[in-house]
């Protein structure tokens, strides 16, 4: 359907300089029966009309719509009146009451051409299309000599399925103003749905005649070819769009989808790579035309890494100076676990173009994935300056800055991130337990454990949360119950991890419990633990407990051995025995 709206603009801009040219003629102030009102009548006619106008103008359409009413009780036969009361029906999206009073203008005054055009609208709006067609019927029989009714009436027939009726008023279209791009194409829908396919061909070959330096009508007639599945005639016709126009991008396109028909790998790649390469077409459009083969679907044959890395680096040579196609580039990298690729990809981007908050984050997550603090915390740092309020760029700031043991640093940041949060409570959390850990490193525990029980009380099965603050309260060598309860807890959820099952070992271990801290540590060795310093050192600790004095000073060296630069550690083995940290 028209817009509605943009329709009523043009008509009520007619129709209101009308009223007001003729506020004191017969058009106002009597029946479209001709019979005229007394001068009282008209007096107050008069007023209630323009009165009701006044309101409309101001945005008083209740009011107006009363006043309106009041002109009808003097004069039932007013047709502008009712055209009045239908504007305001359809500004309340009444359109089925709009239909009602505008039908009563039509009847009043049925040669006034812009009452049946909002009635045709209205009457698709409220999907009587046959009316509207009866509608439309008479306004092209009252004005043949317009092409916009008789536009409006072949899409009417068209959405109605009446098909025949359709391609006569588009072929009387073609009479007026000649063969036209639109027109030609929802002839050849039509016939396709009327399966004349030979009809649909004959109306893009006279589109062609007519304009036959238009590249792209060619590649409607190849279209029509495929849909036909006649794959040596498409390509014919694509083949045409390069003489016509020798780097067409989408006449490649069109040429790897005939090779992909024909299970053509090696030309399908061919011709996709040069589609790439024209300058000409838009970044977006050559994406829309990679999304399939990136996704896989009816191209696993063709999705090999290598070969999709070479079309990727087509793309981002051709439009280097647009950070989307390193972005594109990057997501499919880091789809294919290429991280280390992925990331140099997303610095590219945003060496372009540093205002997506969503690149950045990207960025970051993989710089945490790769280890690479030092680059996250110079990332963050850049970040922030753009983006200050973003609370997780103040929380990768603080990552990079634990790493380079700059707590006080990271401690500011993770205050000035928290403020930001909002509801997100996971996120609230997750700073609550970053700066749990970052008040232990600044020697205040107590701030710590604060934090750490913050973030518990929004997620208590958090299992960092869970064994760090049982780590720490052993360190401190306070509530080592509750300790012991909340790393029970942790290794409930998570049974496997080395690092939970050392802390484990070490609460039981503070708690004198050295029988049981053995069998803990050695099942934390088994998962993985010993190729951590810190576990081979406790390991060693533990056996010392257990009165296996020799085994545990090959557990302390094997900790030396391994870089540990304990100062402590180096005495556990001078002095062949356990030294309180």
């Amino acid at each position: 359907m028209r817009n509605l709206y943009l329709l009523l603009v043009l008509i009520i801009g007619i129709v209101g300089c009308k009223s007001v040219k003729e506020a004191g003629t017969v058009e106002l102030v009597t029946s479209t029966k001709g019979s005229v009102l007394s001068g009282q009548n008209k007096r107050k006619f008069d007023y209630f009309f323009y009165e009701g106008q006044r309101l409309k103008m101001n945005g008083d359409l209740n009011k107006a719509k009363n006043y309106f009413v009041e002109c009808l009780k003097i004069d039932s036969l007013s047709a502008t009146c009712y055209f009045e009361l239908a504007n305001i029906a359809i500004a309340a999206k009444n359109y089925k009451a709009a239909q009602d009073l505008l039908s009563n203008s039509v009847r009043l005054s049925p040669n006034n051409k812009w009452y049946q055009i909002l009635l045709g609208d209205l009457y698709q709006q409220n999907k009587e299309i046959p009316k509207a067609i009866a509608t439309y019927e008479k306004l092209v029989e009252r004005f043949p000599d317009s092409d916009e009714f008789t536009y409006i009436l072949a899409q009417l027939y068209q959405n109605n399925k009446q098909f025949q009726n359709a391609i006569d008023a588009y072929n009387k279209l073609q009479n007026s103003i000649g063969i036209n791009e639109a027109i030609s194409t929802e002839k050849e829908k039509i016939y396709l749905e009327m399966g004349k396919e030979g009809m649909a061909l004959k109306e893009i070959n006279r589109l062609i005649d007519e304009n036959p330096y238009e590249p792209r009508y060619y590649g409607f007639l190849g279209d029509l070819y495929m849909y036909n599945k006649n794959y040596s005639k498409a390509e014919q016709s694509y083949n045409k769009i390069l003489e016509v126009d020798a780097g067409n991008g989408m006449g490649f396109f069109s040429l790897a989808n005939v090779k992909l028909q024909q299970a053509d790998t090696i030309s399908f790649f061919n011709y996709f790579g040069k589609a790439l390469e024209d300058e000409d077409l838009a970044l977006e459009v050559k994406f829309q035309q990679l999304l399939p083969l990136l996704m896989g679907k009816d191209f696993k044959e063709y999705n090999d890494t290598t070969v999709v890395i070479g079309l990727f680096n087509k793309l981002t040579d051709v439009h280097n100076d647009d950070a989307r196609s390193y972005i594109y580039y990057a997501n499919y990298l880091q789809n294919n676990n290429k991280k280390k690729a992925a990331l140099v990809e997303y610095k590219k981007a945003l060496s372009i173009d540093k205002s997506n908050p969503s690149v950045w984050q990207d960025m970051f997550f993989l710089e945490i994935d790769l280890a690479k603090f030092d680059d996250l915390y110079e990332d963050a740092r850049e970040v922030l300056v753009i983006f200050p309020e973003v609370p997780l760029f103040n929380l990768f700031y603080a990552m990079g800055a634990m790493q380079k043991e700059e707590y006080q640093n990271a401690r500011e940041k993770l205050l000035n991130g928290l403020k930001f949060v909002g509801e997100n409570a996971a996120l609230k959390g997750q700073f609550h337990a970053y700066l749990g850990d970052v008040e232990h490193s600044l020697g205040k525990p107590n701030e710590a454990f604060k934090h750490y029980e913050n973030a518990l009380k929004i997620d208590e099965n958090n299992v960092v949360v869970l064994n760090n603050y049982s780590y720490y309260l052993s360190v401190e060598n306070k509530e080592l119950e509750k300790a012991e309860k909340m790393i029970s807890r942790c290794i409930e959820l998570e049974s496997g991890n080395a690092t939970y099952l050392d802390t484990y070992a070490w609460v039981l271990f503070k708690r004198g419990r050295f029988f049981e801290a053995k069998y803990i540590i050695e099942r934390a060795m088994d998962n993985g633990g010993d190729s951590s310093e810190v576990i081979v050192e406790h390991y060693g600790d533990i056996l010392f407990m257990n009165n296996k004095v020799n085994e545990a000073i090959v557990q302390w060296k094997k900790s030396l051995e391994m870089g540990n630069k304990s100062e402590v550690l180096k005495r556990k083995i001078e002095l062949k025995e356990y030294v309180e940290e």
